[in-house]
């Protein structure tokens, strides 16, 4: 069971890591609110 829940948190984060590296070379926010603290923000709103 306990080798069951690894898999799953392993394989959710690398999901999380997969999407933020994909947005982050598109050169979209990938901080998911895109709000004043975000430093892509500036860039956006340009």
């Amino acid at each position: 069971m306990e080798i069951f829940a690894t898999i799953v948190i392993a394989l959710l984060a690398s999901f999380i890591i997969y999407r933020n590296i994909k947005k982050s070379s598109k050169g979209s926010c990938n901080c998911g609110s895109c709000s004043s603290h975000c430093p892509k923000y500036n860039n956006n709103k340009e």
